[in-house]
């Protein structure tokens, strides 16, 4: 698999959660909606938890060779996806992020061959 196509993948994995009957959003994003200003415990948690996957989409687009504003953007689209499709209880987001990142890869990745 393409390095780029891995980045995409992303969006592919969010499509599938965002199909499942039991999708209610990411429960981290919910909890600390709800607990985060409160309890710190779940406020560590879940920005444990949203670090981790900013690493992971920064170590994607390093083998992507893409430039580092890239991760932070895919991210973005990616929670953005999340609360989106929890919110409208549907799973169509998962695809447009999904277009959009294609958009930001391509066109990061031209910048980053010049």
């Amino acid at each position: 698999m393409r390095s780029s196509a891995k980045l995409l993948s992303i969006f592919d994995f969010l499509a599938d959660w965002f199909a499942q009957d039991d999708f209610r959003g990411c429960a981290f994003i919910n909890s600390f909606g709800e607990l985060g200003t409160t309890a710190p415990t779940v406020a560590t948690a879940a920005r444990d938890h949203k670090s981790s996957f900013q690493a992971y989409v920064a170590d994607l687009a390093l083998q992507a060779a893409a430039p580092p504003y890239l991760a932070p953007q895919l991210v973005l689209l990616a929670e953005g996806a999340q609360t989106t499709a929890a919110i409208l209880g549907t799973a169509d987001v998962a695809a447009q992020a999904r277009a959009a990142a294609s958009t930001l890869i391509d066109a990061s990745l031209a910048v980053a061959s010049d």
